[in-house]
């Protein structure tokens, strides 16, 4: 019988307790926007564990289509303590009461979505007013944004630090993603100013980990899917391109402590600074995953944006956060997590 996606992140929360900071929501409540993408299932299932180990919490989600969610999560619809609302995040937000806590994490990072820059830039900039209307008119005491390490624009060698002042090419239309996560950022600093909100910014990078799409536009998800299928493991480049990932799980546990205890008002990466290149990605997926699978690299790419796409993490250690999960484990899990899934 296969495990549900909380039931099976639980083995690795259980895990993370050893080395992690503790998380107390007891008493919170808190709005979640993205509650039903990759960061918002792992937030979920981690909230999950940290009620069935006691902790008392409230917590309410928007969706497009709560219905279809649960019809296809049914584990989240036995949530207790979990209410899913009907709502498009561009629009005014439903939810009566007073909230604690708000993690804005609703952004649509599927390949599709980017097809009209215009469509980016405006969704992104319309959902962080509605999230900062809702914190200014629910009692709001601590709001968290996600945004993107695509703020930085092009990256020179090495790790991103977050005070380092590099930003996207405001000329170009390709910025349009990174820009609007630039704007969400300075439309929440000027919230805090006016309102007293304590505004955690956050600028996530790369990450794997179940719930992750096999077949968008990640390259660590099509080489778990390729090595699923026995292979090859195909690249679209010549794999020269730096990256970092963390997992999931880890990501999840992030988030919530970054809520609860970062300094106001500062900035923090969020992922792994272990950077390796696609093409050693793809042969250490090929060996933890289908070894002797072929791995076939493809033309080298001209004017690449990111070639080099890994975060300085020193802000987040301070606080006791790491990568705690190492990317060989965060494959096989990831790869586990669809094997028994399907």
């Amino acid at each position: 019988m296969s495990l549900d996606f909380a039931t099976f992140l639980a083995a690795d929360f259980e895990r993370l307790s050893t080395a992690a900071p503790p998380l107390a929501l007891d008493g919170q409540r808190l709005m979640l926007s993205g509650a039903t993408g990759f960061f918002g299932k792992s937030l979920l299932a981690l909230l999950a564990w940290l009620h069935e180990r006691g902790q008392r919490f409230d917590v309410v989600g928007l969706s497009r289509d709560p219905q279809r969610f649960f019809a296809l999560e049914p584990w989240a619809a036995r949530l207790p303590w979990f209410t899913l609302l009907r709502a498009d995040v561009k629009e005014a937000w439903p939810g009566d009461g007073a909230f604690d806590t708000l993690l804005h994490a609703a952004t649509d990072t599927h390949s599709h979505a980017h097809s009209d820059l215009q469509d980016v830039f405006d969704g992104i900039v319309a959902g962080t007013r509605q999230a900062l209307a809702f914190a200014g008119g629910h009692g709001v005491r601590r709001l968290l944004l996600t945004g993107s390490g695509a703020q930085y624009g092009a990256l020179p060698p090495g790790p991103a630090d977050e005070a380092h002042g590099l930003a996207c090419d405001a000329t170009q239309p390709g910025s349009a993603y990174g820009e609007a996560k630039r704007a969400a950022e300075l439309l929440a600093a000027l919230h805090a100013q006016r309102h007293g909100t304590a505004v955690i910014p956050t600028r996530c990078f790369a990450f794997v980990g179940p719930g992750l799409d096999l077949d968008g536009h990640f390259a660590i998800g099509n080489f778990i899917r390729d090595a699923l299928a026995g292979g090859p493991l195909r690249l679209s480049s010549d794999g020269s391109a730096v990256r970092s990932f963390l997992y999931g799980a880890d990501l999840a546990w992030w988030l919530l402590h970054l809520l609860q205890a970062a300094p106001a008002g500062q900035a923090f990466n969020v992922g792994s600074d272990a950077g390796l290149s696609v093409a050693e990605l793809a042969h250490l997926a090929r060996d933890e995953l289908c070894p002797g699978a072929t791995v076939r690299l493809g033309p080298a790419q001209t004017g690449e944006p990111r070639r080099h796409y890994v975060p300085a993490i020193k802000r987040a250690r301070a606080l006791g956060l790491d990568a705690w999960t190492p990317l060989p484990l965060a494959l096989q899990r990831t790869a586990r997590w669809y094997q028994q899934a399907n």
